[in-house]
């Protein structure tokens, strides 16, 4: 596999804190995902200078091991916590398929997606779309998606050695846009409107709960968080997000 550096530009992002605000860590995929619910329950306390929680984006050993140092308070990972760590489910994310978006097809079967990532199927034309290479483009490992797939759905399967590498979602998303034979995997918080985004079995992944490729979000920390981490995760529990 080849790794990509490229990437569009940068989403938005939280402003960083003061070192005394309690930190969450996070994965690149799901940075955007920890962003968007820490925004909103800020956005609650309409008071202007209550910030609260700061977000740190890491790969996942690095965020593991910033919370076990107490650097940061709780990391949010789709990954299973290590033994005796504290975790509580915070909700589930469509892991998503897009594809360049002049590519015309928009739906899928989840074992035809499932045929590209591991080489057996190479060509547009099988699938009813132009007759094009296909260029599969994956996750690094590590990554919440790439660990979803390899535990629910590959079993004994390997991603195809042709597949490109997104260090990124930017570098995944700024592949597909600029190869009309790409495809990828990402979170839907992840995804932008340049590229294609596919159903699967004609469930869209924004608009149907029989989506079929959902992941599970945890909240992971040594010890059950306390004071402004504690009250976000309780009230993101409870919100309809």
């Amino acid at each position: 596999m080849a790794l990509a550096a490229c990437a569009p530009a940068t989403p938005s992002k939280l402003p960083p804190l003061p070192t005394p605000f309690p930190k969450i860590a996070t994965t690149p995929e799901l940075e955007q995902w920890a962003t968007a619910r820490i925004l909103a329950f800020r956005e609650t306390k309409k008071v202007e200078t209550y910030i609260g929680l700061g977000l740190q984006v890491l790969p996942i050993s690095a965020a593991l091991e910033s919370a076990e140092t107490q650097d940061v308070s709780l990391v949010i990972s789709s990954a299973a916590p290590p033994p005796d760590w504290f975790a509580t489910p915070l909700g589930l994310e469509p892991v998503v398929v897009v594809v360049n978006a002049d590519n015309p097809l928009r739906d899928l079967a989840p074992d035809e997606v499932i045929r590209i990532f591991t080489g057996r199927t190479d060509n547009w034309h099988t699938l009813g779309g132009p007759d094009l290479a296909i260029q599969p483009v994956v996750p690094l490992e590590g990554a919440a998606t790439r660990g979803y797939l390899l535990r629910t759905l590959l079993g004994n399967q390997q991603f195809t050695s042709s597949a490109l590498l997104g260090p990124n979602p930017e570098a995944v998303l700024a592949l597909v846009q600029e190869d009309l034979g790409a495809i990828g995997l990402l979170p839907l918080s992840a995804v932008s409107s340049n590229v294609g985004l596919l159903s699967l079995d004609g469930y869209d992944p924004m608009r149907s709960a029989k989506y079929p490729w959902m992941m599970e979000i945890l909240a992971i920390a040594p010890v059950e968080p306390a004071d402004v981490v504690r009250e976000w995760l309780a009230w993101l529990q409870a919100a309809d997000l």
